[in-house]
C-alpha cells in the first residue's frame, strides 16, 4: 500500500489510470469510484441438496438443475407451434437448419390462443456470443457464436397491445410472456416428456423459498417522486461466468451456454424500461475446475471472484460488469452478492449468484438484484415509499428485501431515482458508449434497433416503434425528416444546433456536452482528470466523480450515516481482517493497513455520529453478521 491524500481512492478498491486533462468515457470499466458494502441475499428456508450431472461433454440424461426446487406452482403442458409459409412446424422442424430471423410462434395459454411475432434480439449479444472454455490440460478454448446459433427473441402478441414477449429457443422454448398488468407468464420446456412439451405457469403462482437479507432496514428517507428513466440510452456490455459446479448441473456445454443467454436476456428486459440495456459479450465456462475458490461465504467468494476479474478477465475481454453463476451453496445461505454502487470500476463490478432454481425468471431476478446493487440501488425497505407494479399482484420488486413473494418483475420508483442519482453522480460513465456495427453478430437487420448500413434509423419491430421519424419496415427516415427520435440531438426530426447541451454535467467533477450540428448523438462523456479537488476541497475527483466519505457512508447507510473518526480509522484498518485491511492476497488472508496508510483502506462508516464513550466501530455489513 502507498499514502493517500484524505479523499483519494482507498486501494484495494480502485485501478490506477494516467491522468488526462479531459478524459473520454468510452469502452469498457477502467474506473468509477465504487463503495465498499456488499448485500447478501439470505435463505431462511434452504435450498434442496443440489443434484451432480454428468458435466463435460458426455451424454447426460439431461439437466439435473431440473430436479431442483423450481416453486413454479400450479402449471401446465401446453406445445408451442411456429408458423411459417401457411405451413404448422413444430419447434424443432423450424429450427434444425439454423435460428431463424423471425419467428412467429402459436400457442395456448388457458383457452387464449396467441400468435407471437418474435424477432432475433441482437441486442443482447453485441460480440458473437463467445464461449470461453477450459480444456483438460488447462488450455483455454474461443468458439465464436456463428449466427445461427443465436436463439434468443423478443416481440409481441399479434392484436394484444402493449404486451411484450422475452423467450428463447436454444433447448425447447423458455422465457417471459407479458400480456397485461394481471396476465404473465413464464414458460419452460418440460425435460421428462416427449419432445415439444412445454411447461406454461402463471408468474403470480411461482413462490421462492423464503428469505432474509443481512441487511437492517435502512432509515426512512424522505418521499421521492416518481422521476423519469434517463432519456440517454445507456448499455452495460456483460460477461458471465459459470463456475464448476453449475457445470455439472447440465449436460453439455452448449446447454450451458443456452441458459446463460436464456437468464441474460430476461435480464436485459428487466432494465429496458430504466433506459438500460444488458448485453451479453461473452460466457467463461469453468468446465475442468474452478479458477478460484467459490465455496465457503459469499463474502470470500465474492471477492475472490471479483480479483479474478481485475487480474486474469478484464485484460483479455473488456467488459462493463461480470456476473459469476455457482452451483455451490454458501455457507452463509446466501443466493447472492454484490459490490454496491461499483459499476465501471475495474476492482469492483461484478457479482455472484446461485442458479437455485429451473425457472430462467427466478435466477434472472436474482443476477438483476445484484447487477441493481452494482449500478447504486439499495433494498427497497420498509418505510421507503417505495412502490412497482408487481405489488398489485402479490410480487416483489427486484430490489425488495426478499420475501416468500414471487420473484420480482420490475423495478420500484426508489430502483429508478437511486439509478438516476448514481448516473448522476457519474458511476455509470463506462456505459454511454453506443455499440458499433462491428461488433454486432451477424448481418444488418432491419427492427433489431441498431443503425447499421443503409439504415438511416431502426426503431424495431413494427408492433414496438413509436417513432414518428422512422418507418418501421424500411428502417429509413420519413420524408423531411433529419434524425430519428431517441438520440439526445434531435428534436421533432430535426437536428439540433450546434451548441445546444446534450448531457449536463453530473456533478462538480463532470464536464458538460454539446450537440455539434451535424451527429443526431451526443458526444462521447467526458470528465475532469482525476486529483482535481472537489466538495469544497475536502475530496478529490476520481473517475468523474466527487465521492467523499460521507456520500459514500450514506449512501451504503442511509441517511444520518457518517464516516468514523480518522484516528478510529487506523485502529480499525490495521485489524487485517474482513472488516478493516489495506488489500487481500491471492490465499485469502487480508492485509493490514500501515499506520501512514489507513486512509487508502476499507472504507470505515457508523450510523450517527460517532460511537458511545470513544470506542471505535465501522460498519461492515449493516446490522452485523
Amino acid at each position: 500500500p502507498v499514502p493517500c491524500a484524505a479523499g483519494a481512492a482507498p486501494s484495494g478498491q480502485l485501478g490506477s489510470r494516467q491522468p488526462g486533462a479531459a478524459e473520454p468515457r468510452s469502452g469498457a470499466a477502467m474506473g468509477a469510484r465504487p463503495l465498499l458494502l456488499f448485500l447478501l441475499l439470505l435463505f431462511v428456508g434452504g435450498l434442496p441438496p443440489p443434484t451432480a450431472g454428468t458435466g463435460g461433454n458426455g451424454n447426460g440424461e439431461g439437466d439435473s438443475s431440473h430436479q431442483r426446487s423450481s416453486g413454479l406452482g400450479g402449471s401446465w403442458h401446453v406445445t408451442p407451434w411456429v408458423l411459417r409459409d401457411g405451413r404448422t412446424l413444430s419447434l424443432a422442424e423450424a429450427t434444425q437448419g439454423g435460428f431463424p430471423t423471425r419467428l412467429r410462434v402459436l400457442l395456448e395459454l388457458e383457452g387464449s390462443e396467441l400468435v407471437l411475432e418474435l424477432e432475433q434480439n441482437w441486442e443482447l449479444v453485441l460480440g458473437t456470443g463467445t464461449l470461453l472454455f477450459y480444456l483438460p490440460n488447462g488450455t483455454r478454448v474461443t468458439q465464436e457464436a456463428s449466427q445461427q446459433e443465436h436463439c434468443c427473441y423478443r416481440g409481441a402478441a399479434r392484436g394484444v397491445p402493449g404486451s411484450w414477449a422475452r423467450l428463447c429457443t436454444c433447448a425447447g422454448l423458455s422465457g417471459h410472456i407479458q400480456l397485461s398488468d394481471t396476465r404473465s407468464y413464464g414458460l419452460e420446456p418440460d425435460t421428462g416428456s416427449p419432445p415439444g412439451r412445454h411447461i406454461a405457469y402463471r408468474l403470480q403462482e411461482a413462490r421462492l423459498a423464503p428469505r432474509a437479507c443481512g441487511q437492517d432496514p435502512l432509515d426512512p428517507p424522505r418521499p421521492r417522486r416518481d422521476k423519469r428513466a434517463p432519456p440517454e440510452q445507456r448499455y452495460v456490455e456483460l460477461v458471465m461466468v459459470v463456475d464448476h459446479s453449475a457445470f455439472q448441473n447440465y449436460p453439455n456445454l452448449q446447454r450451458i451456454r443456452t441458459r446463460t443467454l436464456e437468464i441474460a436476456s430476461q435480464v436485459d428486459a428487466f432494465f429496458q424500461p430504466l433506459g438500460l440495456r444488458v448485453a451479453l459479450l461473452a460466457v467463461e465456462v469453468w468446465s475442468e475446475g474452478d479458477r478460484v475458490a467459490v465455496g465457503g461465504s459469499a463474502r470470500a467468494a465474492l471477492e475472490r471472484f471479483l480479483r479474478w476479474r481485475q487480474e486474469d478477465l478484464l485484460p483479455r475481454l473488456p467488459h462493463d460488469n461480470a456476473q459469476l453463476l455457482t452451483g455451490a451453496r454458501f455457507k452463509d445461505v446466501a443466493v447472492g452478492m454484490a459490490a454496491q454502487a461499483s459499476m465501471c470500476s475495474p476492482a469492483r463490478s461484478g457479482g455472484v449468484s446461485m442458479d437455485h432454481s429451473v425457472s430462467v425468471l427466478v435466477v434472472a431476478s436474482t443476477v438483476a438484484h445484484q447487477l441493481g446493487h452494482n449500478l447504486g440501488m439499495r433494498h427497497d425497505g420498509a418505510g421507503r415509499f417505495c412502490h412497482c407494479s408487481d405489488l398489485q399482484h402479490d410480487r416483489g420488486c427486484i430490489m425488495a428485501s426478499p420475501t416468500g413473494l414471487t420473484p420480482g418483475l420490475s423495478f420500484s420508483n426508489c430502483s429508478r431515482w437511486e439509478l438516476e442519482r448514481s448516473l448522476w453522480q457519474g458511476r455509470g460513465w463506462c456505459l454511454s458508449n453506443i455499440p458499433q456495427p462491428p461488433r454486432l453478430a451477424g448481418p444488418p437487420s432491419c427492427g433489431n434497433r441498431f443503425l447499421e448500413p443503409g439504415e438511416s434509423c431502426d426503431c424495431g419491430l413494427g408492433v414496438e416503434c413509436t417513432d414518428p421519424c422512422c418507418n418501421s419496415s424500411t428502417c429509413q427516415l420519413v420524408p423531411g425528416a433529419g434524425c430519428a427520435t431517441g438520440d439526445a440531438c434531435c428534436q421533432d426530426c430535426q437536428l439540433l444546433r450546434a451548441g445546444f447541451p446534450c448531457r449536463e454535467a453530473q456533478g462538480e467533477c463532470d464536464l458538460p456536452e454539446f450537440c455539434d450540428g451535424v451527429s443526431p448523438q451526443c458526444p462521447p462523456d467526458s470528465f475532469l482528470q482525476d486529483g482535481q479537488p472537489c466538495a469544497g476541497g475536502g475530496a478529490l475527483c476520481y473517475g468523474g466523480a466527487c465521492a467523499t466519505r460521507q456520500d459514500q457512508c450514506q449512501q451504503l447507510l442511509g441517511p444520518g450515516a457518517s464516516p468514523v473518526p480518522s484516528s478510529c480509522v487506523a485502529a480499525l484498518n490495521a485489524r487485517g481482517d474482513e472488516r478493516g485491511h489495506c488489500g487481500q492476497l491471492p490465499n485469502g488472508s487480508y492485509l493490514p493497513c500501515a499506520p501512514g496508510d489507513a486512509a487508502c483502506g476499507l472504507l470505515q462508516c457508523q450510523r450517527g455520529q460517532g460511537g458511545a464513550g470513544g470506542s471505535c466501530q465501522g460498519t461492515l455489513v449493516p446490522g452485523g453478521e
